[in-house]
């Protein structure tokens, strides 16, 4: 069950027929929690609800909260794989590039080296690497609470990888591992623990 304390249930913006949308719905109709449809994006989740939607509606629910992404967090260093860095100019080299300070400014891709499709900083940038397969771990208060396939061999969508993590006790978010052509497990990202996609099944 999610901990709930504080909230007396969810918000999802109307029209939403999103996979997020309709497992909120599930879920409240199966534990009797309720479940409020807000009209438009334009209005705030009351704040005695929990804000189930896109990034830009979630950041303007939640308000003051700081919400600058942390993508590549230090208690994960040793599974990066690869050289990672924030940046403050464009580089004219080809790297995965994203933003730095806010989620979903521009979607994450691989420069070419020059000008390009340039964006404005500022940017968290790695060395480019290859995964076969990728997994979401969804983590609530340091504990994983599951894994689940979301990118690779669509045939036989392998399990998630047991993880032996030294998670901090607060931590929260959706983290994603990938395996390398190398064979080594390593970190993709780790993201918000709002407007985060759900790949699993319902809770």
């Amino acid at each position: 069950m999610l901990d709930l304390r504080g909230f007396t249930g969810f918000a999802t913006l109307c029209g939403d027929n999103s996979k997020e949308a309709s497992t909120i719905l599930m879920y409240s109709m199966t534990h009797d929690i309720p479940l409020a449809k807000i009209p438009n994006k334009g209005i705030k989740c009351p704040d005695d609800l929990i804000p189930c939607g896109s990034v830009e509606w979630c950041m303007k629910s939640l308000g003051e909260i700081d919400t600058t992404p942390n993508y590549y967090p230090d208690w994960l260093s040793s599974y990066f794989h690869r050289k990672i860095w924030q940046e403050n100019k464009w580089p004219l080299q080809r790297v995965f590039i994203k933003p730095s300070d806010r989620d979903k400014r521009f979607t994450g891709f691989i420069t070419s080296g020059t000008y390009r499709k340039k964006k404005k900083p500022p940017f968290w940038c790695s060395e480019i690497v290859h995964f076969e397969n990728e997994w979401r771990y969804y983590i609530a208060r340091g504990k994983i609470l599951c894994g689940e396939w979301y990118f690779g061999d669509e045939i036989n969508t392998p399990n998630a990888p047991t993880l032996n993590l030294n998670i901090p006790p607060d931590y929260c978010g959706a983290v994603d591992f990938g395996m390398l052509t190398t064979g080594e497990l390593a970190l993709v990202e780790a993201n918000s623990s709002f407007a985060c996609g759900w790949y699993g099944t319902v809770i």
